[in-house]
């Protein structure tokens, strides 16, 4: 949870998502559904797809893996991590690099070379792998920051190359941003006489494995366009994913004759959503915390996944006429 989220909003999702899976078998034994709904609020969603994956291979084998090569072979599990678990849970040697490691021994050492090597030198060296470990994570979160470093009570200030040269703001180097992209992607909201919303699961980089709303351009989300035959404009809203900017334009819209039918709709991964209770939105893959009920609140589950501006939803239950 703590990759790409800070700890302050963490908390509370660690301790409510411990209770829901208290072990590894839980874990391994829930739906892909259900982790996503304990998830869900805390974004980049494949962390919780593949965190499932690994409780699945771990369960299967029958007990956690020790070192880092056989951590490794377990989904979901890279260099880093493998490298946390050896060391923290099993006292291993072997060297972790987050941001924060690789920040101090750039500042410590002066240059930027190869933060692994250097890591692995002060873990061979070491009396516990998992306090020194553990204490360059927490000197880089607490102490050197990337931002207003509080040097003056650096337990290593005076071994600090950057500090000792006055290069402190400088290292590490900051990585070349990206040219921002425009994108104008329109959203449709299709709905039936009994209310239902029509909703799609998407396969790709985004929103994998996740219901939303069907859209009518392939650039940002990997499902096809939807075929449309009436669409009216209900609002447009803005929103930023990494170096893309999104205008997003919501159109109520009628479905083209060659999705007429329920077989067709199922052909192209796309289903009928009833916005009835949290309960059974999460069955089909809408995940919330809350209980409030109507299509205004399924949408509102989808601003939650990081496509659709909050700001926008009262504007949206005006328009679709939701209670």
């Amino acid at each position: 949870m703590l990759q790409q989220t800070r700890m302050e909003v963490v908390l509370g999702y660690f301790e409510r998502f411990i209770q829901r899976f208290p072990t590894i078998k839980a874990l391994a034994s829930s739906t892909v559904d259900d982790v996503l709904a304990a998830w869900s609020g805390l974004g980049y969603y494949r962390r919780a797809r593949m965190l499932r994956e690994g409780a699945v291979a771990v369960f299967e084998r029958g007990a956690m893996p020790r070192t880092v090569d056989e951590l490794m072979t377990v989904p979901g599990i890279g260099r880093y991590t493998a490298g946390a678990i050896a060391s923290i849970a099993f006292g291993d040697r072997a060297p972790i690099v987050d941001g924060n490691v690789k920040r101090v021994l750039a500042r410590l050492d002066g240059v930027e070379d190869d933060p692994w090597s250097r890591a692995e030198e002060l873990v061979k060296a070491c009396e516990e792998p998992r306090k020194l470990n553990q204490g360059l994570m927490e000197l880089g979160a607490l102490v050197c920051t990337p931002r207003n470093p509080s040097c003056d009570v650096c337990p290593v200030q005076k071994y600090c190359v950057a500090f000792a040269t006055n290069r402190v703001h400088e290292l590490p180097r900051p990585k070349e941003k990206q040219a921002t992209r425009e994108l104008r992607i329109p959203l449709y909201l299709v709905t039936d006489r009994k209310g239902r919303v029509l909703m799609r699961r998407e396969h790709g980089k985004l929103m994998t494995s996740m219901l939303h709303l069907p859209h009518g351009d392939s650039s940002l989300l990997g499902a096809r366009p939807l075929e449309v035959a009436r669409t009216q404009l209900i609002g447009t809203f803005r929103h930023t994913v990494t170096n893309r900017r999104i205008t997003f334009a919501l159109f109520e819209a009628k479905l083209a004759d060659s999705l007429a039918t329920f077989a067709a709709l199922r052909a192209t991964n796309l289903r009928l959503v009833r916005a009835t209770t949290a309960e059974g939105m999460q069955r089909v893959g809408v995940h919330t915390e809350r209980g409030e009920e109507s299509v205004a609140h399924m949408l509102k589950l989808y601003a939650d996944h990081d496509l659709v501006h909050l700001r926008q939803i009262d504007r949206i239950k005006k328009a679709v006429g939701a209670g």
